[in-house]
């Protein structure tokens, strides 16, 4: 149910006049603002094209005009990016934010360096100064914020223009450190290969910042940014591996690798012992910041810590070796032996397959000698580590046989290790492959033909590219285009009539491709006509409107059980709200698996075939904001834009380095403990919507 029984009176209500606030109208259109998202949805190709979004920029409602601003920036082009640039100015500081942000985003597909093709486009140097130009003047610190991390988002083209930015953001910064201020400089310094090292003064400030700040926030982003640019000192490190907020004391071992290693070896002891987990999983990859090989001591002991993730950590850590190989590989061969009875029975794989693994890059003998017992697992997820392990050891004959699983997961797993240890001898085999109903399986097969001179591969590639095609499914974009390369290799002008029909395929990216082969083989120039799958409706106001809309996951009984639950972004990212919630309501979620896990950093899953490359067929559009990927918060996974499949991630610590990359659609706000313990390949039992009346 809506919070309000009738649209047109929730936002009236939402736009009453605040404080400070441009006057909105009593009413609106609410065919208007449907029009408006659908528009934005649609990136502008629906029968109203730009229209409702342009329109919206000079409108009088301030709510459609933010909308606006925030749509155009959406669409990723610099032509809308000079349109965008009044909004700069507008008398609402939200709107002047949004501004901000949009400008930004409509850079995002210029190549560094890269100069316009005509003077339509806005140009990187032009909007570096109208930023810098607003910066120095803008007095809401919500502007401030908003245009610091624009300017930093900016692919500046040399180290001359890095430095102005530089210089910009830090003249605010010392009047006042706030979190999108030093988010601006930490992305400065994450392109510093580009553009050059931070300077010695903003160095400073960032490790008064990491120090002093109240803010824990600005805090840790102090220090993420220090750690990316080199420059954490004793001095500050000491002091903020102290800090009573865990996130700062995880960062600081973050950036540990410049310190001395004794005080490094020293952090990293006292972190052994720290009450966070997070700072206990920091502190193995802390270990490996400095000597090559590390010590192993730290990664040992972390092997005996009470949580899984740790332990996970350690384990896979001494898979990439350290000093003391023979204590590694004991160890490693004591895990991979042992069998675990206590706990949820879907916890009690994991420790042996990554043990495993690890043992393969140690002993590979005694590896050996383990892996028939792990090939015949009866849980997939064992098998699938089997095949890893035995592409390392190159026990082809177990490939071979884990090739034909029934598991498409372990198919993909033995396909991608027959490529690395059979070569082209096993060509057969991903032939057979390549018509799988498994995305990621006919994906490795296509990829491990490539070099291929088997007379039959082109053939067998068209077949299973035609079969594929039928499906008209978005998510098989990945599959589609590999073999798309491999006919490229192995096609000649004789091929093109074959591939003709496919210029009006209904992915873009596609047709693109087949085009650009089409004119290569013919020598004449051929054009795309891309015929894209309509985009289903749904109700985006309504959606929008209900600002508080949740989700309860249970997770199953054999994974722990539980319970956590999410709040909705729905004003943030509608269109993502809406598809979540249909799929929510045809129990998509429901049963499905957290395929990867990765301490310190995500959770992903809820795809049907638990792998990342099959989902719901249609692509989502991204809906990216000025929220930060904080931890606890919910992504929906993507593999470049505008290609989410409805999976989720959860940011299991503060993952800046995804900010402005994918959408955030909400944050949970209950059962956190529930949800942090989520190990590999455990399994959601069912998602509901939490009605809120």
């Amino acid at each position: 149910m809506l919070a309000c029984p009738r649209v047109a009176l929730c936002v009236a209500l939402m736009l009453a006049p605040r404080a400070g606030a441009a006057q909105a109208p009593a009413t609106v259109d609410t065919a208007a603002f449907q029009r408006l998202l659908v528009a934005e949805d649609a990136r502008g190709t629906g029968s109203d094209g730009l229209g409702p979004l342009t329109a919206a920029l000079t409108s009088a409602d301030t709510l459609l005009r933010r909308l606006a601003v925030r749509g155009l920036g959406r669409f990723q082009r610099p032509a809308l990016g000079r349109v965008l640039l009044p909004s700069l100015t507008d008398p609402l500081a939200s709107i002047r934010a949004e501004a901000a942000n949009a400008v930004a985003q409509s850079m995002r597909r210029v190549r560094r360096g890269a100069a316009p093709s005509d003077s339509t486009p806005l140009a990187i140097p032009e909007a570096a100064a109208t930023l810098t130009r607003t910066l120095s003047t803008e007095t809401d610190p919500r502007v401030v914020d908003a245009l610091a991390q624009s300017l930093g988002r900016l692919p500046l083209s040399d180290s001359a223009a890095a430095r102005a930015a530089e210089d910009a953001i830090r003249a605010r910064l010392q009047a006042l450190a706030t979190p999108g201020l030093v988010h601006g400089l930490y992305t400065l310094a994450r392109a510093r290969r580009a553009t050059g090292n931070l300077t010695t003064e903003t160095m400073v400030l960032l490790r008064s910042a990491a120090i002093t700040a109240p803010d824990a926030t600005v805090r840790r982003l102090a220090l993420v940014t220090l750690a990316a640019a080199g420059g954490l000192d004793s001095a500050t490190a000491v002091r903020t591996a102290r800090d009573r907020d865990d996130e700062t004391r995880r960062m600081t071992l973050r950036g540990a690798g410049s310190l001395s290693p004794a005080l490094r070896m020293a952090l990293i002891r006292r972190a052994q012992s720290d009450a966070s987990t997070i700072v206990r999983l920091e502190a193995i990859a802390a270990a490996r910041l400095g000597d090559n090989p590390p010590d192993c001591t730290p990664i040992l002991t972390a092997t005996r810590d009470r949580e899984p993730y740790v332990v996970l950590t350690a384990i896979d850590s001494l898979g990439s070796g350290c000093a003391d190989s023979a204590a590694a590989a004991a160890t490693l061969r004591r895990l991979a032996a042992g069998v675990i009875t206590r706990g949820p029975p879907d916890h009690r794989w994991q420790v042996g397959a990554h043990a495993l693994l690890g043992l393969a890059r140690f002993d590979s003998v005694n590896a050996a000698a383990m892996l028939p017992r792990a090939a015949g697992a009866a849980r997939a997820a064992v098998r699938q580590y089997a095949a890893r392990a035995a592409a390392i050891v190159g026990a082809r004959a177990l490939l071979l046989r884990l090739a034909a699983d029934g598991d498409r997961n372990v198919q993909e797993a033995a396909i991608a290790g027959l490529s690395v240890t059979a070569g082209h001898q096993a060509d057969s085999v991903y032939l057979r492959a390549l018509g799988s109903s498994g995305h990621q399986v006919a994906l490795a097969a296509a990829q491990a033909l490539k070099g291929s001179s088997d007379p039959t591969a082109l053939p067998a590639l068209l077949a299973a590219f035609d079969s594929l095609s039928t499906h008209r499914s978005e998510n098989a974009r990945d599959p589609r285009m590999a073999m798309l390369e491999r006919v490229g290799e192995l096609g000649s002008p004789a091929t093109a009539p074959r591939l003709r029909a496919y210029l009006a395929d209904y992915d873009t990216t596609v047709a693109t491709t087949v085009a650009t082969l089409l004119t290569g083989w013919t020598g004449a120039p051929v054009e795309a006509r891309p015929v894209p799958l309509p985009i289903r409706a749904e109700p985006l106001a309504e959606v929008f409107l209900r600002r508080t809309i949740r989700l309860g996951v249970t997770m199953a009984r054999s994974s722990g059980g539980g319970r956590f639950t999410l709040r909705l972004f729905a004003d943030e990212a509608p269109a993502t709200v809406a598809r979540v919630l249909r799929l929510v309501r045809e129990g998509f979620y429901d049963g499905k698996v957290f395929q990867r896990v990765e301490p310190n950093f995500v959770i992903q899953g809820g795809g049907p075939d638990a792998n990342e490359y099959v989902g719901d067929t249609t692509f989502m559009r991204d809906e990216l904001t000025m929220r930060t990927h904080a931890r606890g918060t919910v992504g929906i996974s993507a593999r470049g834009r505008d290609t989410g499949d409805g999976q989720w991630f959860i940011n299991l610590v503060d993952n800046p380095l995804l900010d402005h990359e994918y959408t955030v659609f909400g944050r949970i706000d209950g059962g956190w403990a529930v949800a942090e313990r989520i190990l590999e390949g455990d399994r959601i039992g069912r998602v509901e919507v939490i009605e809120n009346r």
